[in-house]
């Protein structure tokens, strides 16, 4: 026969059945749905360890060990023109990791570059072609240039077309914006007139990774990608190797 509870006995026994229909705080998935804040953009994200092999490394060639990585993330914002840059590395077993991440920008009409002032970033995989600064010093170890206010990769039709140049009595090439990057390797980008393949005319000329205007960190592009704050690409000037055969990966 059944012991009949007394009256403490079953209001305990009722608690606690109560306390189990209880379901978990949301709290937490509350707190992980916020909108980052812009101070966020400029901290290192934690080197996070691929599951798998991502996708784009099929497109690599195989003693790249170094990839810098822009996609489109509305993390910060919405506009076609918002992404996020990453740095990429794969150690000896053949594990890529992220090492980084920083806000960037590319061209205000997005991805899917296919001519001269369409105002879009190219897609696919490049080389770099020289890193540069307005210093006296190569502050990483990469192939370096210093840029000049008469230095300027020409869009002008003709000879130079998509070539690295110094013009005199220009005065707009040290400009805040193009202190510190790269040149990438798009449409055969030369860097001395008529050395190297030839660009092909009208298909896009002066494609960067650079810095940002003052007070403007993440404005959109003619086309080029656009690390929105000086010291993050400082470091990825000093991160880069010549000899981890780096390679950009855009929309990829």
């Amino acid at each position: 026969m059944a012991r009949r509870l007394g009256p403490l006995a079953l209001a305990a026994a009722l608690g606690a059945v109560l306390l189990a229909l209880v379901p978990p705080s949301s709290a937490s998935s509350t707190a992980s749905s916020s909108v980052p804040s812009p101070a966020s953009a400029s901290r290192p994200a934690a080197r996070t360890p691929a599951a798998r092999t991502p996708a784009w490394a099929a497109l690599l060639p195989a003693r790249t060990t170094q990839v810098v990585r822009t996609v489109s993330s509305h993390r910060y914002c919405r506009r076609v023109w918002c992404t996020v840059t990453q740095a990429w590395e794969r150690d000896a077993a053949g594990r890529w990791t992220r090492v980084r991440e920083v806000r960037s920008t590319i061209g205000v009409r997005g991805w899917g570059k296919r001519r001269e002032g369409d105002n879009r970033s190219p897609v696919g995989v490049y080389r770099i072609k020289i890193t540069f600064t307005t210093g006296r010093e190569n502050p990483g170890a990469m192939p370096w240039r210093r840029r000049l206010p008469t230095s300027v990769v020409s869009s002008s039709p003709g000879r130079t077309y998509n070539t690295w140049i110094e013009v005199p009595g220009l005065t707009s090439g040290d400009r805040p914006s193009m202190r510190s990057g790269w040149v990438v390797d798009y449409n055969h980008v030369r860097l001395r007139p008529g050395v190297g393949p030839r660009p092909v005319p009208g298909k896009g000329s002066g494609i960067f990774y650079h810095t940002s205007k003052p007070g403007e960190p993440w404005a959109p592009t003619a086309g080029c990608t656009e690390v929105g704050r000086p010291r993050q690409m400082r470091w990825l000037l000093t991160w880069l190797r010549p000899e981890a055969r780096p390679r950009i990966v855009q929309d990829r």
